[in-house]
């Protein structure tokens, strides 16, 4: 049987789950809003439609591509077309080129915490224009995403990431991840039974690192990034830091990639700068109830040095 403390916990991480299947609420804050510096590496090519070079810097400012354009093949180029994981944004003025021997650094307008309640401990997210491999099925770019089959593999073109504090020192992710990697961009969620787009994903909740989508449909792969829109997440405790307002993106020398990047987003959660503990949230899950109640009469009186 269930009992009252448990029927509470229960309703309240159904009420969680609710609120990360809700649609996403854009605010600019939560992207990078100022361009620092960008030095345009070697290699940077230019849109196929327009001619334009993939180096305007602001590509890189507010939220994740939702639609691109046709390719103008398949797909007319006044088309809408909404971003999947098996084609992502892929125009001039959508993301920017890190170039071979480039960097791009940018700013928050906050700090970036570490936030104790963010999923899979991932403080911030980079989104590029990385896509999923093809097992079988169309590559189309505005069909139904249950027709194709993804692979294992993802086509990236790896990033290194930098952070600081103060755009002075800076502190470096050595072993990854990598910008413009795993989890590729994905802009809405499908609704199977209209056969239709529907709610705008969320950009500030990553995907689990340790998903795997090989055999999945890409529906079936945007349903498994449970409400998040994809990008590389990153968790700035592993570089000993409570938290950072600078991130920088450097050409890997190792590879001949040119990375891409769309957007980079900070993580939401219970308990960050947008939404802080009320006074008396003593168990930090952002609200002040029964269970929060039940932890102070267990702990009435309680002392553990000097008192009185």
């Amino acid at each position: 049987m269930i009992n009252v403390t448990q029927s509470i916990v229960l309703a309240v991480g159904w009420t969680l789950l609710a609120g990360f299947a809700s649609a996403y609420v854009y605010d600019p804050g939560d992207f990078a809003v100022e361009v620092v510096e960008y030095v345009q590496g070697a290699g940077v090519q230019q849109d196929f439609i327009s001619g334009e070079l993939f180096n305007d810097p602001n590509a890189a400012l507010g939220r994740p591509t939702l639609t691109t354009t046709g390719d103008g093949w398949y797909v007319p180029v006044q088309t809408d077309v909404p971003v999947v994981p098996i084609g992502p944004a892929f125009r001039h003025f959508e993301v920017v080129t890190i170039g071979r021997g480039g960097r791009l650094t940018v700013k928050f307008d906050h700090p970036v915490a570490d936030d104790r309640n963010n999923p899979y401990g991932i403080d911030f997210i980079i989104f590029g224009n990385s896509m999923q491999s093809i097992r079988s099925g169309p590559a189309w770019q505005n069909g139904n995403p249950e027709d194709t089959v993804v692979g294992q593999a993802t086509h990236s073109e790896p990033g290194i990431v930098s952070v600081s504090q103060d755009g002075i020192v800076w502190h470096i992710f050595t072993e990854g991840p990598y910008a413009d990697a795993f989890a590729p961009t994905a802009s809405y969620r499908w609704n199977s039974l209209a056969q239709a787009w529907s709610d705008e994903l969320d950009p500030t909740r990553p995907v689990d690192p340790k998903l795997n989508v090989e055999g999945m449909t890409v529906a079936q792969m945007i349903d498994a990034y449970n409400g998040s829109a994809g990008g590389t997440g990153f968790d700035i405790a592993v570089l000993g830091l409570d938290w950072i307002q600078y991130v920088r993106i450097e050409d890997d020398p190792a590879t001949t990639a040119t990375t891409e990047i769309d957007a980079i987003a900070d993580v939401s959660s219970c308990g960050d700068y947008k939404h802080p503990y009320p006074p008396g949230d003593i168990n930090g899950d952002c609200r002040v109830d029964i269970i929060d109640l039940s932890i102070l009469a267990q702990n009435w009186l309680v002392c553990t040095w000097g008192c009185p």
